[in-house]
């Protein structure tokens, strides 16, 4: 019996949560809308990428006594936490994380937004990798550049990949400045290993690319399975490396609105530097440093029984529809919590399934139509959720989708 609660259901009306919103569009769905306000069942969403549970514990009780303490004046980053940060890594993936080179930011998707508007010239390409998450290419497209793609490969067995000899292809071309890294891989679940970044660090090197690495899921590793972080890789990965990392994922913390920007190298962390100033950027807000100092300190045993929690609600799931909807396959998963599920065996186009879980099923999951290349029959599914809730959706899905039964 864990110590730790991942079955209760905690009820999020009345606290304006993204997942639960029916206004809400997201990834080229349209909202629910109406089909969530009439009367039926208690819609469940198992889209957006935050968690159905609450809280570590001990990240809770830190931040309550931050706010116990009563002044929350403009406050800095400190030097416990970069050590804290720097520990987790170091303990838990084999990282020097030098505590100097983390710079905070809202989030990945501001800094990222923030960092090709400055770094990369309009008109010039950012990288992606597809199927890509979505807000990439919004990032990109948004901040004056050009998105240009490299399809994973996909095995026989059902395991991503990368096809080095065309990747290079598209670093060699002299308008490409900077690579945006999935360090795992959103929405396919790849954890990257060493040889595979190895790779990517030698031909960014060779064609002068800068690398942003989101490894914001980094943290949850399916059992068995190792996190490599990028500038993990020695000096000739971390000199041309921007790496996004914190707990916001980890432990349920998004709303808390702070992540690390990490920046090795000491000429591009002053240009980075100087980019957040030019923004205004200033400070840190005292209860989120106090949850995430917490978090790294104490959350580790948590994080290990959240996972253990999510490898069985994922083969729950593999056993669900090999046997109720076998048409439907689930992808190898390394990492994160998101299942990526291939349903063009249905034989139905993505947006009739769309139609079909949101309006009967009441069940929300995220179109891969919307991840590019690679995407399109695809859906991805938050696993980050009590047991009987994710029973109670595969069951609706399965009356919706058609079973066996």
């Amino acid at each position: 019996m864990t110590e730790f609660d991942f079955e209760t259901r905690i009820d999020r009306h009345g606290t304006d949560a993204a997942k639960w919103s029916s206004q809400l569009a997201a990834h080229g769905q349209p909202a629910p809308g109406e089909a969530w306000l009439s009367e039926g069942l208690e819609p469940i969403p198992l889209s957006v990428a935050d968690m159905e549970l609450a809280a570590p514990q001990v990240v809770l009780e830190a931040m309550k006594a931050r706010i116990d303490h009563g002044i929350f004046g403009y406050t800095m980053v400190g030097e416990a936490y970069r050590q804290a940060a720097s520990d987790w890594q170091r303990q838990r993936h084999g990282w020097d994380m030098p505590g100097e080179a983390i710079l905070t930011f809202q989030g990945v998707l501001p800094a990222l937004y923030m960092l090709i508007r400055g770094m990369v010239a309009p008109g010039r390409k950012v990288l992606l990798q597809t199927p890509a998450f979505p807000p990439f290419v919004d990032a990109i497209t948004q901040s004056g550049a050009v998105v240009t793609t490299h399809e994973l490969t996909l095995g026989e067995d059902g395991r991503y990949g990368m096809d080095m000899a065309s990747l290079e292809a598209r670093l060699a071309d002299p308008d490409v400045a900077m690579f945006v890294l999935c360090n795992p891989h959103n929405p396919v679940g790849r954890a990257w290993d060493g040889q595979e970044l190895e790779t990517i660090a030698q031909l960014c090197e060779r064609h002068d690319v800068l690398v942003f690495s989101d490894e914001i899921h980094g943290d949850l590793m399916m059992p068995g399975h190792r996190f490599t972080p990028y500038a993990s890789l020695g000096v000739h990965a971390a000199k041309r490396a921007i790496i996004a990392n914190g707990l916001s994922k980890t432990m349920n913390l998004a709303g808390l609105h702070l992540c690390n920007i990490v920046v090795p190298d000491a000429g591009l962390r002053e240009r980075v530097e100087e980019l957040s100033n030019a923004a205004g950027l200033f400070g840190v807000n005292p209860v989120s440093q106090a949850g995430f100092i917490a978090g790294w300190r104490q959350g580790g045993p948590w994080l290990d029984a959240l996972m253990a929690h999510i490898a069985g609600n994922r083969e729950h799931m593999v056993g669900f529809l090999a046997d109720r909807l076998p048409q439907i396959r689930a992808m190898p998963m390394e990492a994160t919590y998101l299942a990526w599920l291939d349903l063009r065996g249905l034989g139905m186009a993505p947006d009739t399934i769309v139609e079909r879980l949101v309006a009967r099923a009441r069940v929300r999951l995220e179109n891969g139509a919307a991840y590019g290349q690679g995407g399109a029959g695809y859906f991805r599914v938050n696993l980050a959720c009590p047991r009987a809730m994710l029973e109670e959706a595969l069951e609706r899905i399965a009356t919706a989708l058609g079973s066996n039964r």
